[in-house]
């Protein structure tokens, strides 16, 4: 976990303790429980530091303690629900991945780029037809974006200077025997996504999984989200998500961008 940048930590407006708050909170995803050392070393605070936080966060009822070891509460969920029900593109997704998961018999997903990491996507949907990642997936998990369909679409959205400015510290973690880990052939991928404007990953996220991806955009063309089809490899071949999928993912998402 990142620790505050010097530029923010300098603006007077910033509250730094707010941040290291926020901070460590975001190092309980993907794990049910933390200890005062665990969260110290994931958050990059030290351990009093991190455990004011986790005593603060506890008095607010956002954490639990039970023999030195820490979890979340229900109280963060009604902030998540915030976000579903007040962002339009939200609280349409999941009606729409809905009705393309049932058209399809395919898994179907809609994920955002992580505003402070463009390394990760965050699912604001996802309709399920077979789990067809071992880990299970539901709406606010995460995914790295350099090897995943719908990062890959949202990556090449950036502008050039943004997107090289990520690829310059970037890293770009190997899932599977086939993810593209070197920066410039990651570029070259995503120049030609964005040329095409939809993006097939194979069996870089995990063996056995095939995806397909295409942009979500608002009225100024501007990519907000992106829309995919998940389905495993020995299912369906390449040339049937393009020639059979892609269309109807490009309605789909059609239909978000009319509704936002």
């Amino acid at each position: 976990m990142p620790m505050p940048a010097a530029s923010e930590a300098a603006d007077p407006n910033f509250m730094l303790s707010l941040a290291r708050g926020l901070g460590v909170l975001r190092v309980f995803e993907g794990r049910s429980s933390l200890s005062i050392a665990e969260a110290a070393r994931f958050s990059g605070l030290n351990r009093p530091s991190a455990s004011r936080c986790l005593h603060t966060l506890m008095r607010l009822g956002y954490v639990r303690e039970h023999g030195g070891r820490y979890s979340l509460t229900p109280k963060l969920l009604p902030l998540a629900a915030g976000f579903l029900t007040s962002t339009p593109l939200a609280s349409v997704s999941q009606a729409v991945a809905n009705g393309l998961r049932d058209r399809l018999q395919e898994t179907v997903s809609v994920g955002a780029l992580d505003p402070s990491d463009p390394g990760r996507i965050i699912y604001i949907a996802r309709a399920e037809r077979n789990q067809v990642i071992a880990a299970p997936l539901m709406v606010g998990s995460t995914l790295p974006s350099h090897c995943t369909s719908m990062g890959r679409v949202l990556l090449a959205s950036m502008t050039n200077g943004a997107r090289e400015q990520w690829l310059s510290g970037a890293v770009l973690e190997s899932r599977t025997e086939r993810t593209i880990t070197s920066p410039d052939a990651l570029r070259g991928e995503l120049c030609a996504v964005a040329e095409q404007r939809w993006s097939l990953v194979e069996e870089e996220l995990e063996i056995g999984l095939r995806s397909l991806a295409v942009p979500i955009r608002d009225r100024d063309g501007t990519t907000l989200a992106a829309l995919n089809v998940a389905t495993f490899s020995d299912a369906h071949s390449r040339e049937h998500l393009i020639d059979r999928y892609l269309p109807d993912l490009r309605a789909a998402a059609g239909q978000l961008e009319r509704a936002i």
